[in-house]
Parts: C-alpha cells; sequence; structure tokens
C-alpha cells in the first residue's frame, strides 16, 4: 500500500496542475488560498426573509444549493428534541420563507449567497458575521448531492445514499437527536458528533495537506498530519465555541475556490479537514452511535 503522505504529496501536485490548465496560466483564480493577499472582507450575508426572535440557544445551519433536496431536510428538523433557530443560506434569491419553515423552528433567517465555497464558506460568512454567536450547539446540514460520487473510485455509493446517512447519522430520530444533545450537556469535553463511518483520517488527506497547513499557522493551531481526524461529508453537531475559532482564519470569499466542480483540493476541503484538528484541540469528535445505547 502507498504510504499516506506519498498519496497527499502526489495528490496535491495533481491538482495544482489541474487549476493551472484550467486558468490557462492565469494566477487569478488558481489556490487562491495561497495566492490571494489582504482581500476585502465579506459584508454581512444578504438576508432575504426572516420570522420570529433569535433566542433559542440551539441553531441549525442549512445550506441549500439544490432547493428540491431541501423539504428532506427540514423534514428531518422535526427530530430536534428543543427549539432551535433555523438559519439557511442559498444560492436561490427565489427561495421563499414557505419553502423554509420548520414546526421547531423558533426563528428563521434565509440569506442569499453566491455559489462559492459549497456549503462551507455559507457558514463562514455566518459566522464572521457574529451571526451564530451565543449558541451552545449548532447542527449543520446541506443539500448534498455529490454527484462525481456515481463515478465509482475512492467512496462507495452515490451522492443521494451518502446525504441520507449523513443525515440520517444525526437527525434519524428523536431518540438520537436528544441523545446527542444531552451527550454535549453531560459531557463538557465533547466538541462535535457526526454520522456512523464518517470519522475519518490520514488516508483521506487527498491534496489538501499544504492548505491545511497554512491554515494552521492562519490561525495559530499545530496541525499534526498523521493525527488527522474529521467529520467527511461536513454534516454534523458542533459546539459554537468551536465554529467560533474559525474567525481566526480571516477568510474572505477571495480565498475559496471558483466552482468547478471539484471533488478535492480545494479551500472548502481544507477548512473541512482543518476544522478536525480544531475539534482535537479543544475536545473529542465522536460518531452518533458511540452515545446510543
Amino acid at each position: 500500500m502507498i504510504p499516506w503522505q506519498v498519496r497527499a504529496a502526489a495528490a496535491f501536485a495533481h491538482g495544482a496542475v489541474g487549476q493551472c490548465v484550467r486558468a490557462r496560466g492565469r494566477r487569478a483564480g488558481v489556490l487562491p488560498l495561497l495566492t490571494v493577499r489582504d482581500p476585502a472582507e465579506d459584508p454581512s450575508p444578504d438576508l432575504i426573509t426572516a420570522r420570529g426572535v433569535p433566542g433559542a440557544r440551539l441553531a441549525v445551519v442549512v445550506h441549500s444549493h439544490f432547493p428540491e433536496v431541501l423539504p428532506e431536510l427540514l423534514a428531518a428538523l422535526d427530530a430536534i428534541p428543543e427549539p432551535f433557530d433555523l438559519l439557511v443560506t442559498t444560492t436561490a434569491r427565489e427561495l421563499e420563507m414557505g419553502a423554509v419553515d420548520s414546526a421547531g423552528a423558533a426563528s428563521v433567517r434565509v440569506f442569499h449567497v453566491e455559489n462559492r465555497g459549497r456549503d462551507i464558506l455559507p457558514l463562514l460568512r455566518l459566522v464572521n458575521a457574529g451571526l451564530l454567536d451565543g449558541y451552545e450547539l449548532v447542527c449543520k446540514v446541506h443539500t448534498k448531492k455529490s454527484t462525481w460520487r456515481a463515478a465509482g473510485g475512492r467512496f462507495a455509493g452515490d451522492g443521494r445514499e451518502w446525504r441520507t446517512t449523513l443525515v440520517g447519522g444525526i437527525l434519524g430520530s428523536r431518540d438520537l437527536a436528544g441523545a446527542i444533545v444531552a451527550a454535549f450537556d453531560s459531557r463538557p469535553r465533547l466538541m462535535m458528533v457526526t454520522a456512523p463511518g464518517q470519522v475519518l483520517g490520514p488516508q483521506y488527506w487527498g491534496a489538501n495537506l499544504p492548505l491545511v497547513l497554512l491554515l494552521g499557522r492562519r490561525g495559530g493551531l499545530r496541525v499534526a498530519p498523521s493525527s488527522l481526524r474529521f467529520a467527511a461529508g461536513s454534516m454534523y453537531w458542533v459546539r459554537g465555541t468551536v465554529l467560533a475559532r474559525l474567525r481566526d482564519l480571516h477568510l474572505t470569499s477571495a480565498h475559496f475556490d471558483a466552482e468547478h466542480g471539484q471533488d478535492d483540493g480545494t479551500t472548502a476541503h481544507a477548512v473541512e479537514r482543518y476544522l478536525g484538528h480544531l475539534v482535537a484541540a479543544m475536545g473529542e469528535l465522536v460518531s452518533s452511535e458511540s452515545l446510543v445505547r
């Protein structure tokens, strides 16, 4: 078996060459995390519509790029055992309040964002704008399709199956969601909970290790490559204090790659893995089956 260190270096080199080819020799757009210097700060996300008064201790963040999947995610939120504030980021300006309401939501806010940085940049936009300040726990889900998985490769199953696994693993029933919230309440070092089988290690660095090392320098966090553990698929419950630490990265939209259907080697993929190191520095990441008896 090829060591993960060799695979990671080869994947980064291959990805960098591919970006240069797509950019046709132009520096702009190639590995923006490495090349962009001192960009302007992003404004707060554009609020489309809102109802209710925020004030719950739980927040749910839903990123909706595929609005046809949104009803499936909103139905899953019925498992949450107490009221929550719902924040929806969407690339579709026409998304209306009636399409995003949830019975358990004490308040709903819908924000428009550009199609950049997948579900990661929209989350960072909320964090950087202070819109998640004060929440004890945040549940993060998104309308994931990952159509590239249908072609096979390093992951089994298609995007729909993966989404079902991810959402079901953190919101599959009221008992499960209740057990996750109770675990956070009783275990101060618990920082993140994701679905079974989704905590991955250094064999899944892909093309992202150099980018995560740079993020570590930006955020003042030591990154130990051999100890990588992160929540693949980027759906989880997490403490608000963890997300607040993402502000230390000082990232803006300019640091994120333009959308070309990439499946590895972007700033979004790097932040996903950096978050695993951040969680490890603050406490524990577990999968939900360890919390259900």
